[in-house]
């Protein structure tokens, strides 16, 4: 599973396209063409802005499940790139830059569908990260995981087991159980999306005998391989 490098710290992560937006804000600014697409950009940049300084605030606050996170967010970053590189080519320069530099209403279309997507990946990541709204798990299917809905339903389950309240934890073990019987393939993305942390702190828990029994069955259906076994142990 490709992933955003995991190098730097979330907050570091967040801040690039939060800066990004902000050059979005500047360059829609000093445009004289295309000035009502333009505008439309940044109004989609601006709900982005939004929901990733919400993020940032999230993650100043609370231990957050980081893999969802950061593949959000450096999606969202490229999506935003796209954007400021459009919009920068409506500034005003000389006339024969124009003419070299053409910028057609498709374009816009494109950055926009981009966007849309980003917008719907935000939303769909405020929603698990939130896991104190006591609203349950989330099963949406998010943009960026459309073409795999497994790794989108992982991501959820193993945001409720670490951020959850009690009830949301036990169901999200569950349903986690349920995809590692499926198959070996959802028993390696679990492992690689971070999953057997989380349920190695549930087990070790002693507020909920219900939980733990939830993640040592779950542990067991992951343990049926080597590699698996160490990350485990």
């Amino acid at each position: 599973m490709s992933s955003a490098p995991e190098g730097k710290r979330l907050e570091e992560e967040l801040s690039y396209p939060i800066l990004i937006a902000e050059r979005i804000r500047s360059a829609v600014d000093e445009t004289d063409s295309f000035k009502l697409e333009c505008s439309e950009v940044w109004k989609q940049v601006e709900r982005l802005l939004q929901m990733l300084r919400t993020v940032v605030r999230f993650a100043a606050t609370t231990p957050l499940y980081e893999r969802p996170v950061r593949r959000v967010t450096a999606e969202t970053a490229k999506n935003l790139e796209r954007a400021l590189t459009l919009v920068r080519k409506c500034k005003r320069r000389s006339i024969l830059h124009r003419v070299v530099t053409i910028v057609s209403a498709a374009d816009f279309r494109k950055v926009l569908s981009y966007l849309d997507a980003s917008v719907g990946d935000m939303k769909w990541l405020l929603s698990i990260i939130d896991g104190e709204s006591g609203s349950g798990i989330n099963l949406a299917l998010p943009p960026i995981a459309s073409n795999d809905p497994i790794l989108s339903w992982v991501w959820s389950f193993i945001g409720s087991i670490q951020m959850g309240q009690l009830n949301d934890k036990i169901e999200g073990t569950n349903e986690l159980a349920s995809l590692a019987q499926d198959n070996d393939r959802n028993k390696k993305i679990i492992v690689e999306e971070g999953g057997v942390s989380p349920l190695l702190k549930l087990l070790k828990e002693a507020t909920s005998p219900t939980a733990q029994i939830a993640a040592a069955t779950c542990l067991c259906y992951l343990a049926n391989d080597l590699e698996r076994v160490r990350v485990i142990v």
